[in-house]
């Protein structure tokens, strides 16, 4: 194996270690007065940086590895089914946005788009599992609160991504 692909490797390994214990540390402090289901969305970042640097491949695979692991690990068969909704959707979106970047579009306009996604999954999947159209009431705080934390993350994802693409390339 050569050293490119050992870089890779390893980085892909740490990057969805740290997207599962991002993700349990973020369900044990919800954020200050909000509302059921909305939270920072910290290890969907994960996914982001991992876009921007390796490409969607990976950045499904780490999606992937987290959802399965988190659920089996401490969350639960209903948490599988929200997460890997709103993840895929995300992740696809923010793919989407990525494809578009020679076209001026930004690492927080993919965020953004992912955290809208991410919470129109979750409403989709709460829909296919309840079977009420009054889930979808819900669905403007989300896309709000999906904006909101969409940037903030974004913001951070923009100034991790340089930093950790110049120190893998120098392994």
């Amino acid at each position: 194996m050569n050293h490119k692909k050992v870089n890779r490797m390893v980085f892909l390994a740490i990057m969805a270690s740290l997207s599962i214990i991002i993700h349990f540390v973020e369900s044990l402090f919800p954020l200050p007065g909000a509302l059921p289901g909305i939270k920072l969305g910290l290890s969907n970042t994960v996914s982001l940086i991992v876009l921007y640097i390796y490409g969607p491949v990976s950045a499904f695979v780490i999606l992937i590895i987290r959802v399965l692991l988190s659920s089996f690990l401490y969350a639960g068969l209903s948490s599988l089914i929200f997460s890997l909704a709103g993840g895929i959707l995300s992740v696809s979106a923010a793919v989407l946005i990525w494809r578009l970047r020679e076209k001026g579009f930004s690492i927080v306009g993919a965020s953004t788009a992912g955290g809208i996604f991410h919470n129109i999954g979750q409403i989709l999947a709460a829909y296919a599992v309840l079977r009420t159209d009054s889930v979808f009431y819900y669905l403007p705080v989300l896309i709000l609160s999906g904006t909101i934390t969409g940037i903030a993350t974004g913001i951070l994802a923009g100034i991790l991504v340089p930093r950790l693409n110049k120190v893998f390339n120098l392994l």
